[in-house]
């Protein structure tokens, strides 16, 4: 019986050429991924190329799905309502005009009676139901053509992580001569939901 040590040697060749592997698309798509596998790759580098794709297609290479949020205001717009938006205006002294709600960004504006040259418009926000909440300043934009309400503007920017399905909430506030008037949307506040859409 001959010796292990008797047997032949495995010769390692000094120079190999690179192996290129390439995953296409079964119906005639641009290739996803291109890797080049070298002597000295892994077995588990494979696997790990071939996971990395089975989790962007699906077994017959299919993409999958795409999810898009964004955000629906829950109200309509007062601004909308002609006859009984100015009413409200004056009623209470401010009230929210309308609302765009673009890229996870809510901006808005509000209109406030001109009672004194000296004001403060703020927003109130919450994203969890008022366990916490947030003021934000406004910014003046201008006094309308009436003379008699002045304009101001607000932007809100959600955090990128925010989830379908929750809501932010806010009021608006108006303090002159150390008084406060409060535009909740009739004590409802004015909601915007986070939703989500499913493409392709």
């Amino acid at each position: 019986m001959e010796s292990q040590a008797n047997s032949p040697e495995k010769t390692v060749p000094t120079s190999v050429a690179a192996k290129k592997v390439q995953f296409a698309d079964l119906v005639g798509r641009p290739l996803e991924f291109v890797k080049n596998i070298t002597p000295s790759s892994s077995e588990d580098n494979l696997c790990a190329l071939v996971g990395a794709w089975n989790s962007h297609c699906d077994i017959n290479g299919n993409l999958p799905p795409r999810r898009l949020k964004y955000l629906s205001p829950c109200f309509i717009q007062p601004s909308k309502a002609a006859d009984s938006f100015m009413k409200r205006v004056y009623s209470q002294n401010v009230c929210l005009e309308n609302i765009v709600c673009e890229n996870f960004v809510v901006t808005g504006v509000i209109r406030v009676t001109n009672l004194c040259y000296s004001k403060e418009v703020t927003v109130r926000f919450t994203l969890d139901s008022w366990k916490t909440y947030q003021d934000i300043w406004t910014d003046y934009m201008s006094t309308c053509l009436d003379g008699k309400t002045d304009k101001f503007s607000f932007r809100i920017t959600l955090p990128p992580d925010f989830k379908a399905n929750r809501y932010i909430e806010f009021a608006v506030c108006y303090r002159v001569w150390n008084r406060e008037f409060w535009d909740n949307n009739d004590k409802s506040n004015y909601r915007v939901r986070c939703l989500e859409v499913v493409l392709g």
